[in-house]
């Protein structure tokens, strides 16, 4: 792999931290000063930093439904139930991949996999996500129009890639909303704006994962290859 690729999976740095480290002359591989960063290494190669030599990591790969109530967060003193209170003690260098707000539940990954974070979440990269969305009223053509040509909320161009409706009624009205980015309160922010009020938001999928049966506050560990094929079946992996 590219040397910035694997001190990036070794867990020391981010990729483009590890670009400048390469180019600054901090970086040996097997004894040689490496100044590009997309010289190829071996995994058994010997890559040190300053002198000091880092390995790759074992990762680990969790699906999570997330209930309401809880704080993505590792850190926050003042959360009542932040989301690394769900797994034990061995499992606490792990991270979520991307957020969830608190009064939003579904399906989050976590990881200790800096470079998979980084491609889940970083708009260029395009990485769906669909939910289901009840709203305290059925919504009119023209708003669904412009959510998904996009509303400027706060500075902010807000939109929704697909709409599809799965109950109407005069009280609450359900979707399935697919969006490729995610902003902070991307959809509640949005249908909100737009004269909408969010009764209830479920992640529902990443990429081509699925929730599926996953209940509430439980969680399963994915192969390395399996989660990497489901969420970036699509893009051209480096």
């Amino acid at each position: 792999m590219r040397l910035n690729v694997y001190i990036s999976k070794s867990g020391y740095c981010s990729r483009r931290h590890a670009d400048t480290l390469i180019k600054t002359g901090k970086i040996t591989v097997n004894g040689i000063v490496i100044d590009k960063p997309f010289y190829e290494v071996n995994n058994d190669a010997c890559v040190c930093i300053d002198g000091s030599k880092v390995s790759l990591k074992s990762y680990v790969y969790i699906a999570f439904n997330k209930p309401k109530g809880v704080t993505t967060t590792c850190q926050d003193k003042f959360a009542d139930k932040k989301i690394v209170d769900f797994f034990p003690e061995n499992l606490k260098g792990i991270f979520p991949v991307g957020r969830l707000d608190k009064d939003t539940s579904g399906l989050i990954l976590l990881t200790n996999d800096g470079d998979l974070c980084y491609r889940a979440t970083h708009p260029k990269f395009q990485t769906e996500k669909e939910y289901r969305i009840i709203l305290d009223k059925a919504l009119l053509k023209k708003d669904i129009q412009k959510s998904i040509s996009g509303a400027n909320v706060e500075g902010e161009l807000l939109k929704v890639k697909t709409i599809t409706l799965f109950k109407e009624d005069a009280f609450q009205s359900s979707y399935g909303v697919v969006i490729s980015e995610g902003k902070k309160r991307h959809l509640r922010r949005l249908f909100n704006a737009l004269g909408y009020f969010v009764i209830d938001l479920k992640r529902i999928r990443i990429g081509n994962l699925s929730l599926g049966d996953l209940k509430s506050g439980e969680y399963k560990f994915l192969e390395k290859e399996k989660i990497y094929h489901l969420l970036f079946a699509n893009q051209k992996l480096k």
